[in-house]
């Protein structure tokens, strides 16, 4: 037996919806020329078979084509909804002779119920009311046939040999509309919920992501000193990071060369960083790295970015620009809080500033 391609249906359902689950064009066309190719089929069944009444089942054939006709072209033009609606309707009213004259024995009940999954598939869920007055029409009209539509009203004997197959071709007709409405609307459910997943990912990493520099922004790093505090053995270093002389190249050269200086730090930062600490953009030019590493790792780590910087030539805007930058670094004692050791951070960059800029200040111990 070959196997089942399910990425090739889901090829079909992503080509027949769109990312609101509303049906497309191709969707409503192929309903329409399929409702076309049946009434075609039933027609020169009937003209073979010529049951009673056969002319008025053929004539309503007829009649029903211009209106399939017109969805397909109505779809092609754009209006999918209208049409939808369209192939529809006319398949419920065609139905409703067939039923009174042939009874419930021909298996209508069962056409019945593939048109209202169809009406499911087929209009948008934004449109509530409709679906709920096309499958309240539809399961009266189910209850209507069932009492009224006895096989005893049946204008051709039950047991005749053409009606029997004419029956279970319209019973298994209806069940393989089902069941196929069916899987196409649970594959259109479960796609929706993947593009709501993706959705919701994209939302929650613009959520944690600096705009400017695509680093984390404040965010995520709070959380990562909530989670630091929540275990008071836990040792962390903290490091908070200013451009110096930043102000000045702003002025100077203008806001766009700023952006670019401090995209160029938040990218060796994260670059020499960012596998092992949370490094973020802590506002304006300052950034803060959160390491749960107490060890030397942080500093060193550190040292060598103002080392890069010092030997290498940065080209922002075509021109060659000097970055320094000052570090205010602190460890946390067991039990201490991140906000204090937070604190301490800002006074050792304080410290580092007013000592003469591009350097690295420790924090000292803390009672």
């Amino acid at each position: 037996m070959g196997r089942i391609d399910v990425g090739a249906a889901a090829r079909v359902v992503r080509a027949g919806y769109d990312r609101r689950g509303e049906p497309s064009t191709t969707v409503v066309i192929v309903l329409a020329l399929a409702c076309i190719g049946f009434s075609l089929a039933f027609m020169a069944a009937f003209l073979w078979w010529q049951p009673p009444r056969y002319a008025f089942f053929i004539t309503l054939g007829v009649l029903g084509l211009p209106a399939y006709a017109g969805a397909a072209f109505g779809a092609w033009r754009g209006h999918v909804i209208g049409a939808a609606i369209t192939a529809v309707v006319t398949t419920y009213v065609s139905l409703l002779p067939f039923a009174a004259t042939f009874s419930i024995a021909s298996g209508v009940q069962f056409q019945f119920l593939a048109a209202g999954f169809l009406t499911l598939v087929m209009v948008p869920e934004r449109f509530v009311a409709t679906r709920i007055v096309f499958c309240g029409v539809i399961i009266l009209t189910m209850i209507g046939v069932e009492v009224f539509a006895q096989p005893s009203v049946a204008v051709v004997p039950i047991d005749d040999p053409v009606f029997r197959v004419m029956a279970s071709v319209t019973r298994l007709g209806g069940i393989a509309i089902v069941l196929t409405s069916l899987a196409l609307i649970l594959m259109r459910t479960a796609r929706a919920e993947r593009e709501l997943t993706r959705l919701a990912a994209i939302g929650e990493q613009r959520a944690n992501t600096d705009d400017l520099t695509g680093i984390a922004n404040r965010r995520p790093a709070m959380r990562a000193l909530a989670e630091i505090d929540a275990e008071p053995a836990r040792t962390a270093c903290l490091a908070l990071i200013d451009i110096d002389h930043f102000k000045d190249i702003n002025d100077a050269r203008g806001h766009a060369v700023g952006d670019d200086v401090i995209r160029e730090i938040a990218r060796r930062l994260d670059r020499d960083l960012g596998a092992r600490c949370v490094v973020a953009r802590w506002g304006g030019d300052e950034f803060l790295v959160i390491s749960r590493d107490a060890g030397l790792a942080v500093a060193d780590a550190l040292k060598q970015v103002r080392a890069d910087l010092a030997y290498e030539e940065v080209a922002i805007e075509g021109d060659i620009v000097t970055l320094t930058l000052s570090v205010g670094l602190a460890y946390r004692a067991p039990g201490e809080g991140t906000g204090a050791v937070l604190a301490a951070a800002d006074r050792a960059l304080y410290e580092a500033k007013t000592s003469g800029r591009d350097r690295i200040s420790v924090a000292g111990p803390r009672r």
